[in-house]
């Protein structure tokens, strides 16, 4: 039996990325990972069909930033809905049945607030900086439920390859690398022509009661791209809901 999947199932997942990936999606790294998942015999999140969501919602001409943080969220919201609030965004909330945020992304949006010197509104949903060419991205792609680090250095040959071979020669991308797991990525970038910058998680700051220090990383974004003479991330939705032009 061929240890290899089938591409035309993962090609819708991957949206506009997905030839790119053709070559790893059809790699015994890739069988492999995904005989692992499917040995399991607890509940792994996000679902399925949003693991590769953050792909699915960007395209590879639009990337100017590239964040990574750690594990997807863990747990489920309560109620009998059982809705995972993992949605394969790092960060991201939108699965919230009432609209509230993580520990994680209100501290976020606190050093978004700080550094412009002006409250912006916390959207649960990170759609609009994804649209704006910031690819949020967990290290690890999926965990147990509940059990946070459960599927460490899994998908470490996925990102190897996203990183040396997908974004191989891709310059002026900011790659901001946010607590201990995902520094181990930046071995993979290409240090030449790109920016790293290697941050606490947030989640370290809310459990130690402290400000998130974000290092002025989104005021360096924009002042990047500014240089380069492109438009800045609106990172306040209020503003990019009354500006945001997709041209």
């Amino acid at each position: 039996m061929e240890e290899k999947l089938d591409y035309e199932d993962f090609k819708p997942l991957f949206g506009a990325w997905a030839e790119k990936f053709r070559p790893f999606i059809e790699s015994k790294e890739m069988y492999d990972i995904y005989q692992k998942l499917k040995s399991e015999k607890e509940i792994i999140v996000p679902n399925s069909a949003s693991v590769f969501r953050a792909f699915s919602l960007t395209r590879p001409d639009s990337i100017r930033s590239i964040w990574y943080l750690m594990d997807p969220y863990p747990r489920r919201y309560a109620g009998r809905a059982k809705i995972n609030q993992a949605t394969g965004v790092a960060m991201d909330c939108s699965n919230s049945p009432d609209g509230k945020i993580q520990p994680s992304l209100e501290k976020f949006y606190d050093a978004i607030s700080k550094e412009l010197g002006d409250r912006v509104v916390k959207s649960p949903d990170l759609t609009y900086l994804l649209d704006q060419g910031i690819l949020l991205l967990n290290t690890d792609l999926t965990c147990k439920l509940n059990k946070t680090g459960s599927h460490e250095g899994l998908w470490e040959p996925f990102q190897k390859f996203f990183l040396e071979e997908v974004m191989r020669g891709t310059k002026d991308i900011i790659y901001v690398l946010c607590g201990k797991d995902s520094k181990r990525m930046k071995k993979f970038i290409n240090p030449l022509g790109n920016t790293i910058v290697e941050l606490d998680h947030p989640a370290f700051a809310d459990r130690t009661h402290t400000d998130w220090n974000s290092k002025g990383v989104f005021k360096m974004i924009n002042k990047s791209l500014a240089a380069e003479g492109k438009e800045p991330i609106l990172w306040d939705k209020r503003v990019y809901d009354t500006e945001w032009v997709p041209f």
